[in-house]
């Protein structure tokens, strides 16, 4: 980062002092220095100016800071809880989890971000089907001992019809229908695959594809039927995560069990997946503790009978209040009302009573809000009245605060209703104008600041129109903690209360608010980290952060394209090596998520292109003299070609050089003498020089067809 100049590192002193010597220069007439003569009070007087002045330009105050960090875009990062995987087992019957729902351990608490059906239905076992485990009787039970090949293991496989390659889930009863549930798989990935992680806002391209399919009844008709996918977080068994599934018609028994298949359609796996562990009624949970919080429902989410369903566990447990839609904003009424549905994880909001004011909507237009909260632990949401004074500032405990889930309303009078219209939360008002609704909060003297009028408007006179309608706390860095501490639920339904609570992950990710110091110091970090695609190091840095991948080597080959004028345009070749595997191509998946990922990053006008490696096969033969205690069974100086030929493929392309094998073999411990050394390259564009070495393309990667060397024991030479 660009050193600031210090502005202020001469004392008011030091300034007078120059200044009254540079007077001599100036007034030859100017003889009197004393402190009584009113020049020198002068100079005394600009002196000091001179010193205050730099020292507020010397002053880099936090909010200069923040306006220079978000033009490198770089936001502080805001306290967040950690995140962690829950299982639910001992089910005794199907019940929906509403949003939310509170999982403790000891006081702090964890809440899961998803609606969803915990199933009662237990694994059996599992099968596997593929031509790798034709058995069909060979049944499989989950202890994360073992590690399963999911559709086999053979990774030259071609997506053959006729090739069944499935795996099928046993269950003792029907899973739920048209309802979502889970299923987590534990992937193992291996100590030498680091495959990147994926964004849900990444675009990415599948790798495989599979068939998710129930034996049931639908629609009357008897058979296997596909089951809906809703999201899967493994992206085809890549990594470790949930499948979210949903079977529309009605599970029956086939051999006396329930049955589930996943078949493989087609694949292009780098690596086969496989998996150490299969887990039902698993769910993601954060580390946070909601004590009131709101969902906008839009008139098309109205049911034909006038209610709407709210799926939060503090709207089903807390005191709820709704608001219609009026004036751009939210508008209280007392007259819905409302019916908690324990068993079903909903509240049911009966909106027939103000149907008038919501059938001129537009179908996607918002029309309620649902504001619950916890009166245990906020009694009321009022946090105070508007003055309409400038910067008014009201106290409120910010402690364990998760601001990027805190939310307040501030009512103002239009047309003689009382509207409320959602504040914005920012961390100063130095881009605040006038009109902005805009609040400020002060985590070290525990206040909400407003606006002066001018940077941030402030609240109307009124009372008790300020009001908290979302509030999380976090202990954010400290809820980061071990597996198998989470144990125990905050509910009222008795079939939840009474199952088995394991948090089979420890909980990561939670932290503090972020330092200005640690933001600046992620600030240097960007002028390392390549934002665009210009030198061959920016080319294989980007390539290599692809979201779902794994790399065993990258080659940025510029100006070279096979087949192209690279004399008219900027051409870029992307050499890539997926799998120590010896012959395999570059799947289409591959080629399609590398290129999405550098559009992103290369200049328009620069073509690239993704290519296979090319293989070049060796034959080495010779005669070497031994020592006479080398056993040629041992393969030791066959295992040493091997190593020196897997250090040449480190980089795709490397000249193989005839003396550099000669000298490695000869000067082996075991090895007397080499008399003859022969590499015959096999494969196109492999080519010889006159020093023997052997030149590949620039993509070539080196592999072993034979070796085949005569060995003389050094006795058998001095016996003659």
């Amino acid at each position: 980062m660009i050193e600031t100049q210090n502005l202020n590192n001469e004392s008011v002193e030091e300034i007078l002092e120059e200044g009254l010597n540079n007077v001599v220069y100036l007034s030859e007439e100017w003889t009197d220095f004393q402190e009584a003569d009113p020049g020198v009070t002068l100079v005394e007087l600009f002196a000091w100016l001179n010193h205050a002045q730099h020292q507020y330009l010397n002053v880099f105050s936090p909010g200069v800071q923040d306006n220079f960090l978000k033009l490198l875009d770089i936001n502080l990062w805001r306290r967040r809880g950690s995140e962690t995987y829950i299982e639910v087992s001992e089910v005794s019957k199907d019940v929906s989890i509403p949003i939310r729902t509170p999982w403790t351990s000891g006081d702090m608490v964890f809440e899961n971000l998803n609606h969803q059906t915990l199933a009662s239905a237990k694994i059996l076992s599992v099968k596997f089907d593929n031509p790798e485990m034709p058995s069909e009787e060979e049944y499989y039970k989950f202890d994360s001992s073992q590690h399963f090949y999911l559709f086999g293991k053979d990774t030259k496989r071609k997506n053959d019809e006729n090739v069944i390659r499935s795996f099928t889930i046993n269950f003792d009863r029907p899973l739920p229908q048209n309802s979502v549930f889970n299923i987590y798989f534990s992937v193992y990935s291996g100590k030498d695959i680091k495959r990147n992680p994926v964004r849900s806002s990444d675009k990415f391209e599948p790798m495989a594809k599979v068939k998710w399919e129930y034996y049931g009844k639908k629609k009357g008709k008897l058979g296997w039927h596909e089951a809906q996918v809703d999201r899967d977080s493994t992206y085809n068994f890549l990594f470790s995560g949930i499948v979210k599934l949903v079977c529309e018609g009605e599970m029956t028994p086939l051999d006396e069990v329930y049955k589930l298949r996943a078949t493989l359609v087609y694949d292009e796996y780098d690596y086969p997946p496989r998996v150490s562990n299969i887990l039902m009624n698993v769910m993601k949970a954060a580390q946070s503790d909601t004590w009131c919080d709101n969902v906008i429902i839009t008139k098309e989410q109205i049911d034909n009978d006038r209610t709407a369903k709210v799926f939060t566990n503090i709207a089903i447990y807390g005191r709820s209040e709704v608001y219609l839609k009026k004036h751009g904003g939210w508008v209280r009424t007392e007259i819905p009302t409302f019916k908690s549905m324990i068993t079903d994880g909903r509240l049911i909001v009966d909106l027939s009573g103000v149907w008038d004011d919501i059938k001129a909507l537009k179908s996607t237009d918002e029309a309620v809000m649902v504001v619950s909260y916890n009166k245990d632990k906020l009694p009321t949401p009022v946090i105070g009245s508007g003055t309409g004074i400038s910067e008014q500032s009201l106290k409120f405990d910010t402690k364990d605060l998760q601001d990027s889930d805190f939310e307040i309303m501030v009512s103002e009078n239009i047309d003689g209703e009382e509207v409320f219209y959602k504040w914005k939360p920012v961390r100063d008002f130095s881009s605040s104008d006038k009109y902005s609704r805009h609040y400020v909060i002060d985590d070290e003297d525990d206040h909400i600041i407003f606006g002066d009028h001018e940077h941030g408007i402030a609240p109307r006179i009124g009372k008790d129109n300020i009001r908290i309608c979302r509030l999380r706390r976090t202990k954010g860095k400290e809820s980061n903690c071990k597996e198998g501490l989470i144990k125990g639920v905050i509910t009222q339904n008795k079939t939840i209360k009474n199952s088995r609570i394991n948090q089979i992950l420890p909980a990561v990710g939670g932290a503090d608010e972020e330092t200005t110091e640690h933001a600046r110091a992620r600030a240097a970090e960007l002028f390392s980290n390549p934002e665009r695609a210009i030198t061959l190091k920016d080319y294989e840095s980007i390539v290599k952060r692809t979201p779902g991948l794994t790399f065993t080597n990258v080659k940025i080959l510029p100006n070279y394209m096979p087949g192209e004028d690279v004399s008219k345009q900027n051409c870029v070749t992307v050499a890539v090596r997926w799998n120590r595997k010896i012959g395999l191509t570059l799947p289409k998946s591959f080629e399609k998520n590398i290129m999405n990922h550098l559009n992103k990053y290369r200049l328009i006008n620069t073509k690239v292109k993704v290519v296979s490696p090319v293989y070049v096969g060796l034959v080495i033969s010779g005669d070497v003299v031994v020592d006479a205690s080398y056993r040629e069974s041992e393969g030791l100086i066959e295992e040493e070609v091997k190593n020196f030929v897997d250090e040449i493929n480190r980089d795709l392309g490397q000249t193989l050089r005839y003396g550099d094998m000669f000298g490695m073999i000869d000067r082996l411990k075991y090895v007397s003498r080499l008399e003859k050394l022969r590499i015959l390259p096999l494969g196109e564009g492999a080519t010889k020089n006159v020093s023997d070495d052997i030149v590949i393309p620039p993509n070539g990667v080196y592999y072993i067809d034979k070796i085949n060397f005569n060995y003389i024991k050094g006795a058998d030479i001095f016996g003659r």
